[in-house]
């Protein structure tokens, strides 16, 4: 949350600074409104988000930085846990998986999501446990299958 506070003081700054130039400022007005949403950044494109934290006056060095702290992991635990954002929520384009931290050593299902084209599929992965009589038949064909 603190990098969300610095984008919005230098957004803010930014503002300042170019009404004193006198040079138009609407673009870092509009930016400011959408900063309002905690969760902008996990809505919106890569190369969108690029743009405003140029037009806010992030260097090109330093935006990879900054956009990957903005997405992060934590910061996205953080607004679910504060109920600013669901995980269901259509409008996320970044998402991460939300960890239940009451059964985390418990073995579970993994899902896998495939998207092709515009039809996403669940594929649940079960693990396969081989039978002690079908371990020693693989290892002894591989042992005579290399004689």
């Amino acid at each position: 949350m603190t990098q969300l506070n610095e984008v919005k003081i230098m957004n803010d700054t930014m503002i300042l600074y170019l009404k004193k130039l006198g040079m138009s400022y609407e673009r870092n007005e509009i930016i400011r409104k959408i900063l309002e949403d905690e969760a902008c950044f996990l809505k919106m494109e890569k190369e969108d988000a690029y743009i405003i934290l140029n037009d806010i006056g992030i260097q090109n060095e330093n935006i990879d930085n900054v956009y990957s702290n903005l997405i992060s992991n934590d910061v996205y635990y953080d607004l679910y846990k504060n109920g600013k954002i669901d995980e269901n929520d259509d409008e996320l384009i970044v998402r991460y998986k939300i960890y239940d931290t009451n059964n985390l050593f418990k073995k579970t299902k993994k899902i896998i999501k495939v998207t092709n084209g515009n039809e996403t599929t669940n594929n649940a992965v079960i693990e396969y446990k081989e039978s002690f009589f079908t371990k020693i038949f693989s290892k002894l064909q591989r042992f005579f299958s290399k004689k």
